[in-house]
């Protein structure tokens, strides 16, 4: 905790200038720049910079100096209901500030690199991929054999990722304790005869540990590498000083040395995903292996990966449903499948780096098995995920009730161990604990009703939510479910919605339902009045059903006078653009007002939620009105 409290980084502004700094990745190519990690010289900090798309930067390495001129800008939370918070996982990896950069701001120097270490680390994995894709391996497979040999999973497809993410094998996309594995048998292999010399044992043990370190750092030290290096080291140590280690001792050691070093670890998914799995593996494998037995062989290595896979699911269940809110039903199928390909995909790709720099035609034909292998995986994966009812999507538990069913099957299984009746007490507690909060946080849905306008640069988005059912309205003509659900998936599932649906708002629109009604910019929603002010000015209301707007939302496209918008006398006003402005201009308009409203800019706060009553007219309507986050 000191340490952490200690090391914790707290970006400041920075101001326009000239800079220098190193590239600490590799150029990844998006739609229109390119996206790059930049180490600054001073000061000595990390930048997210996106360049505009020109060959200097497509061909730079890690180590590679540039100058640029402008002004890097903190990292914004956008605060959008149940959003990926990319602003505190960016600052915990040492990234605060963002730029993008025109050709005629930056310019690469032909200077000599200034390459720390695990920069000369990619420039290495980099070169050893450009063996393979010598030898005839491309596309997606390429990409693929790329994530499980070296952890070079950048330019894999999404939909690829999503597939394996799906089908329960996305563990294979991470260098994790297998590939240490296989590094460390062969190497064990090449080396046996040093334990026979006088002294070789050390030597051993020396050229493994940094064999093992050197591939964690060669793949990138994703959290997964990191635990097995961790533990490896710890195992190798004690048995060379004639010790066996306690796997619990050497999993809990080695977790600790990783946090000293770096605290933010434990919000690390694969972190946290890696010790889960490890610990359930070595907890529940043993009684799920005794369960039955098998005098051949090869049924009895089948039974064996369906029970590891087994107990590894169990141990990292709720993590699946707190950040992907999803459970692959055929893991196990998946599993059984792609696992020996993994296998075969690792020492095909050790033998091909061996062996095409001095055999090239050699090297070809291994790397055309390598190429089967990795269609074999592909295939394999597209199987499963074909098959009826391959995931349970849109599991969105709360953190209370995904800590209850956790508690619960943590209770139930101390009970079947040690026939514990206090276990079992606790447990029923828990389960009617559980259902209690259930129909709680069910009634809550049921008589919510609320407006949540999200803050998406240069788009309106804003849901209208009453009774488990939610309407859309969008600005963007050209916006469909598919594009939307990004932003409207989370918050339907937490939420708990039923129904939804989309309306694009356009000055042409008059929709007339019993829940809604529109007609121009004017929206009446269960009593609720809202003006979305997009290019057009507002248009005067002069009909009954208007006659105050309780919710004025001001676009970033809207052209409008601040003395218009204070005739509707809104109770809420909600701006959408980064111009200071604006907001000033509205406030000190409103201001002169005898009951001035509520101004709130989603740029600088995020998402704004409002929590209304359907109350008759003339009474106060609106409860609750504030930033969502």
């Amino acid at each position: 905790v000191f340490i952490a409290n200690d090391l914790k980084y707290r970006p400041q502004p920075l101001p326009v200038g000239e800079y220098f700094a190193v590239i600490h990745e590799f150029p990844l190519e998006k739609e229109k720049s390119y996206r790059v990690v930049l180490r600054l010289k001073e000061p000595q900090i990390f930048v997210l910079a996106y360049f505009e798309k020109s060959e200097a930067i497509s061909n730079a390495e890690p180590g590679t100096i540039v100058w640029f001129r402008g002004e890097p800008e903190l990292l914004q939370k956008t605060g959008n209901p149940y959003d990926f918070d990319y602003q505190t996982y960016a600052i915990r990896n040492g990234i605060g500030h963002r730029i993008y950069l025109k050709t005629n701001n930056f310019q690469i120097l032909k200077a000599e690199k200034n390459m720390n270490l695990p920069e000369r680390a990619l420039i290495i994995r980099d070169r050893l991929l450009k063996i393979i894709e010598n030898c005839g391996l491309k596309g997606e497979v390429f990409h693929l054999v790329s994530s499980i040999s070296l952890g070079a999973r950048e330019e894999l497809e999404p939909e690829t990722t999503q597939s394996f993410a799906k089908t329960g094998v996305t563990h294979v996309l991470a260098v994790s304790g297998m590939n240490v594995a296989i590094i460390f048998v062969v190497l064990d292999l090449m080396l046996k005869f040093l334990k026979r010399k006088r002294g070789g044992i050390f030597l051993y043990a020396l050229i493994i540990l940094a064999a093992v370190w050197g591939y964690a750092l060669v793949t990138g030290m994703s959290a997964s590498v990191l635990r097995a290096a961790a533990m490896f080291t710890f195992i190798v140590i004690g048995k060379n000083m004639s010790r066996h280690p306690n796997i619990y001792n050497t999993l809990a050691a080695s977790a600790f040395v990783l946090i000293c070093f770096n605290p933010s670890l434990v919000y690390d998914v694969g972190f946290q995903l890696s010790y889960a799995a490890v610990f359930s593996i070595v907890y529940f494998h043993p009684s799920i292996y005794g369960l039955l037995y098998f005098k051949y062989w090869i049924p009895n290595q089948i039974w064996g990966l369906l029970t590891v896979s087994a107990a590894a699911q169990i141990g990292t269940i709720p993590f699946l449903l707190h950040y992907f809110h999803q459970f692959p039903t055929w893991f196990l199928l998946a599993n059984l499948m792609v696992i020996p390909l993994v296998s075969v995909i690792m020492y095909l790709t050790c033998i091909v780096f061996v062996v095409a720099p001095i055999v090239p035609y050699l090297g070809i034909l291994m790397t055309r098995v390598l190429d089967w292998s990795g269609q074999a995986m592909l295939f394999s994966v597209h199987f499963v995920e074909g098959l009826p009812y391959s995931v349970l999507d849109g599991l969105y538990p709360s953190d209370l009730t995904l800590f209850l069913v956790v508690l619960i099957a943590v209770l139930v299984s101390l009970f079947i161990v040690y026939k514990s009746q206090t276990a079992l007490t606790c447990a029923l507690a828990s389960v009617i604990i559980l259902l209690i909060f259930n129909n709680i946080s069910t009634f809550q849905q049921l008589s919510l009703k609320e407006v949540v306008v999200f803050n998406i640069p240069g788009k309106t988005l804003i849901a209208l939510t009453s009774e488990r059912k939610t309407i859309w309205l969008t600005t963007d003509k050209n916006s469909n479910a598919e594009k939307l659900k990004y932003y409207t998936k989370p918050y339907e599932g937490f939420r708990g919605i039923k129904k939804s649906s989309i309306i694009c708002l356009s000055d042409s629109t008059n929709i007339n339902t019993s829940r809604f009604f529109q007609k121009s910019n004017f929206i009446d929603f269960e009593g609720l009045t809202l003006s979305v002010i997009n290019e057009r000015k507002p248009v005067k209301p002069g009909w009954k059903n208007f006659p105050r707007a309780n919710i004025i939302v001001l676009t970033e496209k809207s052209s409008y006078e601040s003395a218009e918008v204070q005739k509707y006398l809104p109770e809420v006003v909600i701006i959408e653009c980064r111009r200071s402005d604006q907001e000033s201009s509205v406030n000190s308009s409103m201001l002169k007002t005898s009951t001035p409203p509520k101004v709130l800019n989603t740029t600088l706060g995020g998402a704004v939620e409002i929590e209304f009553l359907s109350a008759n007219e003339g009474d106060k309507k609106i409860l609750r009105c504030g930033y969502f986050n």
